[in-house]
């Protein structure tokens, strides 16, 4: 039986491994189109390089005997101020995976625990995120609470 992950923060040289766990993710929720989900990792790997780079996009990834197992990922976005959120930013999780022989083992709570952790030392008011039907359960049982959100596909 494989060990408890240790949780770190992800940098650049590790955007395979989260484009990896991003594609999967999507394969986990039926989505089949290959050369859809190839230039989304083309796309993203872009986007990461800057992201990561500059801040908005970071990334925690678990490691158990230096094999990476599951990670989770945060968007910083610029946003408007609310009453009841004076920042003018807004934080959204995504990427939540972890490999299908990790699961049920407590490492994507782990790994969420960890990214609320830190989106309360940076001062959010909240935090977002879409739930997969699997995931759900994890989310609610962190607090988390269906919103208000609708969405109009444009294409």
């Amino acid at each position: 039986m494989p060990g408890d992950p240790a949780i770190r923060e992800a940098s650049t040289s590790d955007i395979p491994e989260i484009l990896r766990q991003r594609r999967r993710m999507y394969e986990d929720m039926h989505y089949t189109d290959s050369i859809a989900l190839d230039a989304m990792a083309t796309l993203s790997s872009a986007y990461l390089k800057t992201a990561m780079a500059n801040g908005p996009f970071r990334a925690w990834l678990a490691v158990d005997a230096n094999h990476i197992v599951a990670g989770g990922a945060i968007v910083i976005s610029s946003w408007p101020a609310h009453p009841y959120d004076l920042e003018c930013r807004r934080a959204t999780i995504l990427n939540v995976y972890t490999d299908p022989e990790y699961r049920r083992r407590g490492i994507a709570r782990k790994l969420m625990q960890t990214i609320i952790a830190w989106c309360q030392r940076e001062g959010f008011a909240r935090v977002t995120l879409h739930a997969s039907d699997d995931g759900r359960h994890l989310y609610e049982s962190l607090g988390f609470e269906p919103s208000n959100e609708m969405r109009l596909k444009l294409r």
